[in-house]
């Protein structure tokens, strides 16, 4: 059987009990459902107030939390469930934790999960294929208006462990809220009325709308925010607003480090996992970052500036403005790949910091570079050679 419909939703929040551990593969799911079963009874199903949509009532599930962890995969297995369900299990041998994380045992909690719009497509079949399902609506993505978070749920309508070919399983792409997130940075940090300039035409983008169409409101909006303030702080705060959100575990992982011992312990873990944390160097309070290209092997063999900026750039936003220099897109938007950055640190210290880009592809360089001026008293360096000597 093959449906290749891809269906936009605004999926409800409800209630869900959960087991959020690390696996290694996918064999190791279903004993996840198992221990939820036994736990949760005759507890698991739907109700009015969970407001879930009945085709999900009693289905398992599991959320994916994209770049949680460096090997295998951070997961939530829940069903939904008509009351709260609280209990600890024994961590069973065959779901063993890698040693980094903070989830020795197995424990159930209850919890809502959050309202969501997302990219919906079914996938039949045995889910050692399901790649393919979710690459296909990566692909819709890069022709719409649309970008994603780390997240990704997965609804087992059909599960059948002796004829896995039967399956029935609907991929849910979470979706990143970029134009929501700029309208609530534009109104927190200029207010009202540059809100209602700034986000003007918005409601003619739609789950419809082209890619092409979504980037040239994108343009038009960075432009007017242009003109509304001529402060960088200010135009930092409302874009970077916009970033895509870090993955939490890892902020809290960094923070615990923080706590118990120095701020340069942060650093050195950091330097042990270059592909997340792009080993940033520390001279006094500011730390000095230099992203790593999307596509290294494309960056060094470029033979043109432009197709080195393309190899070097992580976001389909900026893509189609780096064949020439100067860009039809103001170089202010790249405030949105430092708020990865500020959710980062502002994470790890529960306080703000100051970001100022430094180099940017927009500009005409090509690498990103920038500065985060920590709000707090240090002196001396920190770097990755020394470090690593």
């Amino acid at each position: 059987m093959a449906d290749d419909t891809i269906i936009y939703t605004m999926l409800e929040p409800f209630q869900i009990a959960y087991i959020k551990t690390c696996i290694d593969t996918r064999d190791q799911i279903p004993t996840l459902f198992d221990h939820l079963r036994t736990v949760c009874g005759d507890a698991i199903g739907g109700a009015a107030a969970n407001k879930i949509h009945p085709a999900d009532i009693g289905h398992p599930m599991v959320i994916f939390h994209g770049g949680a962890v460096k090997d295998g995969f951070l997961v939530e297995a829940a069903f939904p469930v008509r009351r709260p369900v609280e209990a600890d299990l024994h961590h069973p041998a065959d779901v063993d934790p890698p040693a980094d994380t903070t989830y020795p045992a197995i424990e159930v909690h209850t919890r809502i999960l959050e309202a969501a719009p997302a990219l919906t497509m079914l996938h039949y079949g045995p889910h050692q294929t399901i790649r393919e399902t979710v690459l296909k609506v990566y692909d819709y993505l890069d022709k719409h208006a649309w970008t994603t978070t780390l997240f990704r749920r997965e609804i087992y309508r059909v599960l059948d462990p002796t004829e896995p070919e039967k399956n029935v399983t609907e991929v849910q792409i979470i979706l990143h809220e970029w134009e929501r997130l700029f309208a609530e940075g534009a109104e927190k940090v200029l207010g009202a009325e540059a809100r209602r300039n700034i986000m003007q035409g918005v409601e003619s983008i739609t789950p419809a709308s082209s890619f092409d169409d979504y980037t040239a409101w994108i343009q038009g909006a960075i432009e007017r925010l242009d003109a509304w303030t001529d402060s960088d702080e200010q135009k930092c705060q409302v874009v970077s607003h916009c970033a895509h959100v870090f993955p939490q575990e890892r902020i809290d992982y960094l923070r615990a480090i923080y706590e118990r011992g120095e701020f340069d312990d942060i650093l050195r873990k950091m330097y042990k996992d270059e592909f997340w944390y792009e080993k940033p160097v520390r001279r006094g309070n500011v730390l000095y970052m230099r992203k790593n290209p999307f596509n290294p092997e494309g960056y060094a063999n470029a033979v043109s500036p432009a197709e080195r900026r393309k190899a070097y750039c992580h976001c389909s936003f900026v893509h189609p403005y780096l064949d020439e220099i100067p860009t039809r897109l103001s170089p202010t938007f790249c405030y949105c790949g430092a708020g990865w950055y500020r959710r980062l640190w502002e994470g790890i210290l529960g306080q703000p910091v100051k970001i100022e880009h430094v180099e940017t592809l927009l500009r005409g360089n090509d690498q990103c570079t920038l500065t985060i001026t920590l709000p707090l008293e240090l002196a001396g360096e920190c770097l990755p050679a020394r470090e690593n000597a």
